[in-house]
């Protein structure tokens, strides 16, 4: 088992590395993208929860973001003291290029249909108890 998610782990980093080249993303940049959402702002503090990091690598991840373009800045609408981050129509775009590349990967895997609905469901579970487990220690 260990060897075979070696080896599924090799394969799709080779394919999101080209992937995040031709999009100009690192993949803590990619990771940034990702939990933003679109038609939501989210202040940099909410972004730092969500990224499991704290507030000062999000102002770096956002002003990389919003040099390319991907994210604007905002002062928020009901706290003035706030700056939120809104993906822009082209972090909407990248995002959703680097989850299509994604898919598209997985399903070169030879994984289909039902196999890659079980391999998700799993994933999602092993990632839940994960974060629960973090929550616990902190």
């Amino acid at each position: 088992m260990v060897e075979a998610i070696f080896s599924l782990h090799q394969q799709l980093l080779a394919e999101v590395s080209s992937l995040l080249a031709d999009l100009g993303l690192s993949p803590a940049l990619a990771d940034t993208l990702r939990k933003l959402e679109p038609d939501h702002s989210v202040s940099r503090r909410e972004l730092a929860d969500r990224l499991h990091c704290d507030p000062s690598n999000v102002t770096f991840l956002a002003d990389r973001l919003r040099e390319r373009g991907f994210v604007a800045s905002r002062t928020d609408a009901h706290d003035r003291r706030v700056r939120a981050l809104t993906l822009t129509a082209a972090g909407m775009k990248a995002r959703s290029t680097l989850a299509d590349g994604l898919s598209m990967a997985l399903q070169r895997s030879g994984l289909k249909g039902e196999q890659l609905r079980q391999l998700s469901a799993l994933l999602s579970s092993a990632t839940e108890a994960n974060q629960c487990e973090e929550a616990l220690e902190r």
